[in-house]
């Protein structure tokens, strides 16, 4: 593939195809049965069903998966894919219909090295997608980041799931959610990106730093492409390698000045 619309255009075929697929092994009675620590059958069968659909576009990539590790796919290739196959899987066994699959397509295994990425949000048969210098795209409609200024009229999203130190992490958000104007949480870390970049949600917060390179790949690209910031916990420009346990702290924002409002008020 040579330029951002060829990737563009495999990872749209792959994940149109991929979404009926998976929707199809939702509905298996043995889909949340649990295989190994926290994954569930469902993670297994969405990752084998995208690598699939994927090799028979392209034929040989190297894997970067939540579930399946690095693997080269045919022998490997230039092509690197970085897959998180049910982004929210808790929420799908328990019946809350806010889940996703995220892909991204790299030349390399830096965050810079992303041309194209695509979110699948089930809960609307939706895809989200965008490729370098492209722009960003819910199905095939142009979107882009809402111009909102202020944490006070801004909705935010937060991932605030600390076990063992939340005490610690809640009060270091306290400032900032005390000035929003509304806050939200999914359980589907793919999907709040995808919530700024289509100006739905304002803000997008993680700094737990467990976030992980295999979640965020795609949604990171989407956000950019649809005018929005994102930095890492201090403000510097976000850059990460495209690995397993590549682990990220991060704000995602509109506007400049929004992201500037709340590390001032974090003062990491």
């Amino acid at each position: 593939m040579s330029s951002p619309m060829d990737y563009l255009k495999v990872l749209k075929e792959v994940l149109e195809e991929s979404k009926s697929r998976i929707v199809k092994a939702l509905e298996s009675p043995e889909a949340f049965k649990p295989v190994s620590g926290r994954t569930l059958l469902i993670d297994k069968l969405a990752e084998k069903i995208v690598v699939d659909a994927l090799s028979e576009k392209i034929g040989g990539f190297t894997l970067v998966s939540e579930d399946a590790g690095v693997v080269k796919v045919h022998g490997g290739g230039g092509i690197i894919a970085v897959l998180d196959p049910i982004d929210g899987s808790t929420n799908a066994s328990r019946g809350f219909p806010i889940f996703s699959t995220s892909l991204a397509l790299a030349e390399g295994y830096s965050s810079s090295d992303i041309v194209a990425g695509g979110v699948v949000d089930f809960s609307r048969g939706a895809i989200y997608y965008a490729a370098r210098g492209v722009g960003a795209f819910l199905n095939d409609r142009r979107i882009t980041v809402s111009k909102v200024k202020s944490l006070s009229e801004s909705i935010i999203s937060l991932d605030v799931s600390a076990k063992g130190r939340a005490f610690k992490y809640l009060s270091l958000l306290l400032p900032v959610v005390e000035r929003a104007y509304s806050v939200r949480s999914l359980g589907s870390n793919a999907l709040h990106f995808c919530m700024v970049a289509s100006g739905v949600f304002d803000v997008f917060i993680d700094l737990r730093g467990v976030l992980r390179a295999v979640d965020a790949s795609a949604g990171v690209l989407i956000v950019r492409e649809a005018g929005g910031v994102i930095t890492d916990e201090f403000g510097g420009e976000l850059s990460f390698k495209l690995a397993v346990d590549t682990r990220l702290a991060l704000i995602a924002t509109s506007t400049v000045e929004l992201a500037f409002e709340i590390l001032e008020l974090l003062r990491l």
